[in-house]
């Protein structure tokens, strides 16, 4: 579902001049049409190398590979785990399929405050993706783990 929402989205952008350079919220949202031929936060993008469209194809299949293995291994009953990876799953491979399709990925969310603070341009594709990293590093390091899930009840009884 992420990964068609995404496609959808930058089609729409594509495909409306109107929605080029949109204000939404003065001072705060905009949707602004830009092409990244780079990666997160526009990093590569001016990059001329030959190399670039090889590596970023190999960077996006091994981390395609990396979440499909912790799909298979984690256990059914972690939903929140399973959320965070289909999340970035479908991430993943939104910006793979448009990067592969159009040699770049369509950019239109940009988020500021007035003129003072502006967060670099993205899609739902890399909404996706800091979500679900940002729900998972805050189970790895506040979540419950199994020693924490015991039943205050039985730990009674076994003092």
């Amino acid at each position: 579902m992420v990964t068609f929402l995404d496609l959808l989205t930058k089609w729409i952008i594509r495909n409306t001049d109107l929605l080029h350079n949109y204000t939404v919220i003065e001072g705060f949202f905009r949707i602004h049409y830009v092409r990244n031929e780079g990666i997160a936060f526009g990093l590569f993008h001016g990059s001329d190398s030959q190399w670039k469209p090889v590596i970023l194809t190999v960077l996006a299949i091994v981390a395609l590979i990396v979440v499909l293995y912790y799909i298979w291994t984690t256990p059914v009953d972690e939903k929140v785990m399973s959320l965070c990876l289909g999340l970035l799953l479908g991430g993943i491979l939104g910006n793979f399929i448009e990067r592969l399709m159009r040699q770049h990925v369509t950019d239109f969310i940009e988020v500021h405050w007035r003129e003072l603070y502006s967060w670099p341009t993205f899609n739902v594709a890399d909404s996706a993706i800091t979500c679900g990293v940002f729900v998972i590093l805050f189970q790895t390091f506040f979540g419950q783990h199994e020693g924490q899930l015991e039943d205050p009840e039985n730990t009674a009884a076994n003092e």
